[in-house]
């Protein structure tokens, strides 16, 4: 892998770190933040790391079609599992903003289940990250000296 993939990668990690301290900090505060981070930490590495992964190979798969020619529009599954990962991961948070839109049963639900809503982004990053790399198992790697810059 290309150390700009790999770059690429860690900074869609930081940025949907940032996406969930500005969501959960701002409706919640920054107790409710630690709180937070604090009790589902295991889910939230893992989503953030499966997400980075993920979003690194596409960038690569992305990089190795480019030098090799290929029309191809490739990461369409992947980004799409991505993206339902990100929407599963945070879905629970609409229950803070639920109660101000007067719907606090669905509050509730989604507090609920939060747990099962986390653990379905978790599934569905890693459909995605196996879509990639399944792809990019058979994307031709790169011949010597053959850069791009993305």
């Amino acid at each position: 892998m290309n150390r700009s993939s790999i770059r690429i990668g860690v900074i869609a990690l930081a940025a949907l770190a940032m996406f969930y301290i500005l969501v959960v900090g701002g409706l919640g505060g920054l107790e409710h933040l630690g709180d937070q981070a604090a009790t589902d930490w295991p889910w939230l590495v893992g989503i953030l790391v499966g997400f980075g992964i993920q979003v690194a190979l596409l960038a690569e798969l992305r990089r190795r079609r480019r030098l090799h020619g290929a029309a191809k529009t490739t990461a369409g599954a992947g980004s799409g599992a991505s993206v339902v990962g990100m929407v599963a991961c945070c879905a629970h948070h609409v229950a803070d903003l639920v109660p101000i839109l007067g719907a606090s049963g669905a509050a509730i639900f989604l507090t609920e289940f939060r747990v099962p809503i986390m653990a379905a982004g978790l599934a569905v990053n890693g459909l995605g990250v196996a879509v990639a790399l399944r792809r990019l198992l058979h994307a031709p790697a790169p011949t010597g000296g053959q850069t791009c810059h993305a």
